[in-house]
């Protein structure tokens, strides 16, 4: 005789198994279908290519890799077949042709086709596309990170002080923000020449530092003279800036006046460049001050002493509207300019008044005279005028000791 109950245990027996089973199967199709970590290589020839190596030994057999690179803060997609060898998948990418920004951090990842089963992309890796000529030192004090290679510690705490001082003017100023998931990342090439031949590798387009904003990347040279020193200081505070700048007004960047922004990476600054004033007054004895209207827009100037008194004037007038209107008033013209106003009207509706009279405003409380040019006619009219003032006072002379007698009757 069989023990009772016997039967409804080895049935609940069963079940039980054969339920753990039935679960079991899809985690084992999960785990086969996941594939297996990649680790590629990336070997950077700066100035002719970029090689990415694939190993190819634990993925099993496969028919075709395609890889994708993008740089940070780029809409465009470089994207091609990878060639297939033995063990690897090789790609070369011609910088010359399909350029990368320089220290610009790049995305790539791939997608892998099996000669059996669904196609399937990968995670994204990252690459910066540095300048490896030079060995490269580094500082970091966040948000802020000095790469150097020529020089002492003391160029990177040279740079990180005027950093620094740059991120606090910034903040107080214009209340500027910046992001804090992207350190800025500072270069210094030890000579112009290293800079210029690094740059010179690029298109023109990716040569000035706006290209840079989006990647919080400032590029800059130094040489060893105390001007050398305060020029790179002067630099680091202006580009870190407009980081600041661009990562306060976003897409609204494009919108802002050139004196406008070129004002506020001076305002920046450690110290205030002495050579201005000179540069300033020797031009408004001369009447050559530009109209700030000329200077809404980059102009194209003619010579480097051109430029130079440009963006004294852009300095020099942004410092004057943050001494009367305050943090505040500078706010709500970066508000109102990356709205989309233009550089006249944004004026007028940020501040209350017109460009011209605070233009006017300014140069009168700096004493820069004389404050326009006359226009051709009205200068030609007063020649002539003070021509003839002898001319008329000898005829009201002449008049009054020659008139007729008023008692005269004929």
């Amino acid at each position: 005789m069989k023990p009772l109950g016997s039967a409804p245990r080895l049935r609940l027996v069963w079940a039980i198994a054969l339920l753990v089973g039935y679960l079991a199967r899809p985690a084992a199709r999960v785990r086969a279908a996941t594939p297996p970590p990649l680790v590629p290589q990336v070997t950077i020839a700066f100035g002719d290519s970029v090689t990415i190596l694939l190993p190819l030994a634990d993925l099993g057999p496969v028919q075709r890799v395609e890889v994708y690179l993008r740089p940070e803060g780029s809409v465009d997609t470089y994207t091609a077949d990878m060639t297939l060898e033995e063990r690897e998948a090789r790609y070369v990418h011609p910088v010359r042709t399909k350029p990368l920004p320089l220290f610009g951090r790049v995305f790539y990842w791939f997608k892998i086709y099996p000669a059996q089963g669904p196609a399937y992309q990968s995670p994204a890796f990252t690459f910066i596309y540095e300048d490896n000529r030079f060995a490269w030192q580094s500082r970091t004090v966040e948000p802020v990170s000095v790469h150097w290679y020529a020089g002492g510690a003391d160029v990177a705490e040279m740079a990180l002080n005027a950093a620094h001082i740059a991120l606090k003017n910034a903040f107080v100023q214009w209340q500027g923000r910046l992001d804090p998931e992207r350190p800025i990342r500072i270069y210094i090439y030890a000579s112009e020449q290293d800079l210029r031949s690094a740059l010179e590798t690029l298109p023109p387009e990716m040569r000035g530092h706006e290209v840079y904003l989006a990647q919080h990347i400032v590029l800059v040279h130094s040489g060893l003279s105390p001007q050398a020193r305060a020029e790179l200081q002067r630099q680091i505070a202006y580009q870190v800036a407009h980081i600041v700048l661009y990562d306060t007004v976003g897409d609204g960047y494009a919108n802002l006046p050139w004196w406008l922004r070129e004002g506020l990476g001076s305002l920046a600054g450690p110290q205030a460049d002495t050579t201005d004033y000179q540069i300033l007054h020797t031009a408004a004895a001369a009447n050559q001050l530009y109209p700030l209207q000329e200077l809404c827009r980059a102009p194209e100037f003619e010579t480097a002493e051109d430029e130079d008194l440009a963006r004294a004037e852009a300095g020099a007038f942004v410092a004057h509207l943050f001494a009367r209107y305050g943090p505040a008033g500078l706010q709500r013209l970066l508000e109102v300019y990356a709205s989309g106003l233009g550089c006249v009207d944004g004026f007028q509706a940020a501040l209350g008044a017109r460009l011209t009279d605070l233009e006017d405003d300014w140069r009168a409380a700096q004493g820069l005279f004389p404050q326009r040019e006359i226009a051709p006619g009205w200068m030609g009219l007063w020649v002539t005028l003070w021509m003839l003032l002898p001319v008329t006072i000898l005829g009201l002379w002449y008049w009054r000791t020659h008139r007729p007698d008023d008692d005269f009757k004929v």
